[in-house]
């Protein structure tokens, strides 16, 4: 009887290796959990599109809006037109509020209609007629956020105010020349004393998403 009891308490060749198997794979696992460092999954993230810090470059385009003066009638289209590069950094205090910080290079050019009303830039006709001034801008505002949005920049209003310093100004003109000459002939004047060398404006810009929309008044 005793000699049965110690047969089957005793493990045979079959639990040995199984046993053997089994333990490297445990302690192997258990080792993979002890170095695990649950602190960087709990780290605050303070830089993101909802985070308190947000900064990016961005690149504008727009179209020049109005009639222009009496005397200085506009071509609008493409031929009258802003091109921005720049760099904005947002600041949030709570989920609706926060401030916005923009430093740019804008390129701003008014091209005239060649009518016989134009007096300015020159009381000349030409076959066209522009004025460009190269700017750098900085910009500050009020941003109102509406609604949960999670890490996305969500949909926002601006309140904005700028100013610039006009760092260069051109005036271009293309005439067709003599029978027998050249294709065409180009005067550029630059550093033109009745241009102001800085300007200023307020308005608003708008986005939703990630897509803004900017209406502003000079």
């Amino acid at each position: 009887m005793e000699q049965r009891l110690r047969k089957l308490l005793t493990p045979g060749p079959l639990a040995c290796t199984l046993a053997a198997l089994l333990l490297p794979g445990a302690a192997q696992a258990q080792q993979v959990l002890l170095r695990a460092n649950v602190a960087d999954d709990t780290l605050l993230n303070y830089t993101g599109p909802n985070r308190r810090y947000f900064g990016h470059l961005y690149a504008g385009a727009g179209l020049v809006a109005g009639p222009g003066a009496a005397d200085a009638p506009l071509r609008h289209g493409p031929a009258s037109s802003e091109l921005q590069l720049g760099g904005r950094l947002k600041r949030r205090f709570t989920q609706n509020v926060a401030v916005v910080a923009d430093l740019r290079y804008a390129y701003l050019r008014y091209s005239f209609d060649q009518t016989a009303a134009k007096t300015f830039p020159s009381a000349g006709l030409h076959r066209s007629e522009a004025l460009g001034l190269h700017q750098v801008q900085a910009e500050g505002g009020l941003r109102l956020n509406a609604g949960r949005r999670g890490n996305t920049v969500g949909s926002y209003l601006d309140l904005l105010a700028w100013g610039g310093w006009v760092a260069g100004t051109t005036r271009t003109a293309a005439d067709d020349p003599a029978p027998g000459g050249a294709a065409r002939t180009t005067t550029t004047d630059s550093g033109l004393p009745y241009l102001r060398r800085w300007t200023g404006g307020a308005g608003a810009r708008m986005g939703f998403d990630a897509t803004p929309w900017w209406p502003a008044a000079a």
